[in-house]
C-alpha cells in the first residue's frame, strides 16, 4: 500500500501540506510515499518523513521553483531505484509474493507540447521490461471528456496521443473509489475546472498476479490535487451479490398486489421485450418493497405497544373496542410475517427438525456466516496460516502453479487427462442424433421456447 500526492511545495517550514502528509501517514501503515512537486531539494525532503518508518528514500531535486520528486519507502519492502529522471522514478519490488515487479512513478510534463518526449522516455523503458508493473502518478493529463468538468467544450489537449501510447503498451486502467475528479483549478464561480488527472495503470498481466488492485482518491484538500491511495487488496475479494428475492416476500398479500400491478402495466415493444420489462419492474418492486420493510420492522415493535396499550385504555373505558382488535390483528400478522422472514434468513426446516423459534434459531443466521467464513488455510510449507492476505495469497499461487506454465503463459500440463475423459464419448451420437442437433431452429420451437 502506498500513497501519491502532488502536494505543491515542501519547501516552506510552515508549509500546511506537511501537517497533513503526517496526519494521512499516522493513520495508515504505508509501505511507500511519493511527493511530486516538493519544490526544494531531496535532502530537504528526507528528513521530514524518517521518523514514520520511511528509511530508505531517493529523490529528484527541483529545478529553480517548480518540478521536484521524492519517494521514502520501508527497509522491509525490498525496494530498490532502477531509472530516475525529473519526469518519474522507476523502482524494482523484489520477492513480493515470491514476484518481482517494477513500481514506475509518474509526474507528466505541465506543459502539452513537452508530454510528448516524456511518454517516448518511459515507452524505450517498457519495451524492454519483461515482468509486471504499476505506473501510478500525476499524468497532468485528461484522457477523457467524462474525466473533465467545466464550461468549455474545448477540445482535450493531448487526449489522442495518450490515448495512442496506452494502447501501444497495452496498459489498463486501475479502478478507483471516491470522488471522480483529483484537481481543481481553485478558481471560483464559471471559472472552476475539475479534472481527473492522478491515477494508475497496470501492464497487461498485472491483474493476473494482482486482481484486487484499486486506488482510492481522496478530497481534493490544501494542494489543488487530491492524494490517492494505491491498494493491492482495495477491491473487497469478496464482491457484490445480486439481491435475492426471499421466499417470505411473496407470502405478503401487500406484496403481491403490487406485483400484480406492476405486471397490469403496459409496456410497448415485441412479447419477449414486454415479458423482459416486466419481469425487470416486478424484481424492482419487490426488491424495494422487502428492504423497506425490514427496515420498517426494527422499529414497529415499539409503536405497537403504544397503539395496544392506548387501544386497551380506551377498550376499558367502553370506547375503543374495535381499534384495539384492529391493531391486535395488525401485531398478530406482522410477527407471522416476521417468522417467515428469519425462517428464510436460518434456511433450516425448523417445523420439519423440531427447532422452535428460540435464541438458536435465530443466531443460526449468524453462524451460517461464520461457517462460510474460511478463518484458516494450511500452505504449501506445511504452516498454518490465519490472516486474509496470506489465505488469498495461498489461494491465488496454488491456481496459478496449476495453470502457469515455465513461461508464464496460461497452459494445461496434462492434456491426455482431457482425452482419457473424452475418449469414451466419441461414438456416443449416431448420424441421425448429430444431424438433429446441428439442425437450424425452426419459427415453431423458437415461439415454443421463448413464449
Amino acid at each position: 500500500m502506498g500513497l501519491v500526492w502532488n502536494c505543491r511545495g515542501l519547501n516552506n517550514t510552515l508549509a500546511p501540506t506537511i501537517p497533513k502528509i503526517r496526519a494521512l501517514v499516522g493513520t495508515k501503515f504505508y509501505d511507500f510515499l511519493f511527493l511530486v512537486e516538493t519544490k526544494c531539494n531531496v535532502s530537504r525532503v528526507s528528513p521530514l518523513f524518517r521518523s514514520f518508518g520511511f528509511d530508505k528514500s531517493f529523490g529528484v531535486d527541483a529545478v529553480g521553483a517548480s518540478g521536484g520528486l521524492w519517494v521514502g519507502w520501508r527497509k522491509e519492502s525490498r525496494m530498490s531505484v532502477v531509472k530516475a529522471c525529473n519526469h518519474f522514478i522507476i523502482l524494482l519490488v523484489k520477492k513480493y509474493n515470491g514476484l518481482d515487479w517494477y513500481l514506475v512513478l509518474f509526474y507528466g510534463a505541465p506543459c502539452v507540447s513537452l508530454r510528448a518526449s516524456v511518454l517516448h522516455e518511459v515507452e524505450k523503458w517498457l519495451e524492454s521490461c519483461k515482468a509486471p508493473f504499476l505506473m501510478v502518478g500525476d499524468f497532468n493529463q485528461v484522457e477523457y471528456r467524462c474525466d473533465k468538468l467545466s464550461l468549455s467544450q474545448r477540445a482535450i489537449g493531448g487526449a489522442d496521443d495518450f490515448n495512442l501510447w496506452k494502447i501501444r503498451n497495452e496498459l489498463l486502467d486501475i479502478l478507483f473509489k471516491g470522488p471522480r475528479f483529483t484537481w481543481c483549478n481553485n478558481r471560483k464561480g464559471e471559472k472552476r475546472v475539475y479534472e481527473r488527472i492522478d491515477k494508475a495503470y497496470g501492464s497487461k498481466d498485472w491483474f493476473t498476479f494482482f486482481p484486487n488492485t484499486g486506488i482510492k482518491h481522496y478530497p481534493i484538500q490544501i494542494s489543488d490535487h487530491a492524494p490517492i491511495e494505491v491498494d493491492l487488496n482495495l477491491v473487497d475479494a469478496k464482491g457484490s451479490r445480486p439481491y435475492k428475492l426471499d421466499a417470505w416476500v411473496l407470502e405478503h398479500e401487500e406484496c403481491m398486489e403490487k406485483i400484480r400491478n406492476e405486471w397490469r402495466r403496459t409496456v410497448i415493444g415485441s412479447p419477449a421485450y414486454q415479458v423482459n420489462r416486466k419481469l425487470a419492474r416486478i424484481r424492482t418492486c419487490a426488491k424495494h418493497w422487502a428492504l423497506d420493510k425490514r427496515a420498517e420492522w426494527r422499529m414497529k415493535w415499539e409503536e405497537f405497544d403504544q397503539k395496544l396499550e392506548q387501544g386497551m385504555s380506551l377498550a376499558i373505558a367502553g370506547n375503543g373496542d374495535e381499534e384495539y382488535s384492529a391493531v391486535n390483528e395488525e401485531v398478530t400478522e406482522f410477527a407471522r410475517a416476521a417468522a417467515a422472514f428469519w425462517k428464510q434468513r436460518a434456511k433450516v426446516k425448523w417445523m420439519v427438525d423440531g427447532d422452535t423459534c428460540t435464541k438458536y434459531f435465530f443466531n443460526w443466521v449468524k453462524g451460517r456466516a461464520g461457517r462460510n467464513h474460511i478463518h484458516g488455510i494450511k500452505g504449501s510449507d506445511g504452516i498454518w496460516y490465519y490472516d486474509m492476505d496470506h489465505i488469498r495469497n495461498e489461494f491465488q499461487n496454488t491456481f496459478m502453479d496449476l495453470f502457469l506454465s515455465s513461461n508464464g503463459n496460461v497452459e494445461w500440463r496434462d492434456h491426455s487427462a482431457f482425452e482419457d475423459l473424452l475418449q469414451p464419448l466419441e461414438h456416443s451420437l449416431s448420424q441421425d442424433d448429430m444431424d438433429r442437433l446441428c439442425r437450424p431452429f425452426t419459427t415453431k420451437e423458437v415461439r415454443t421456447a421463448v413464449f
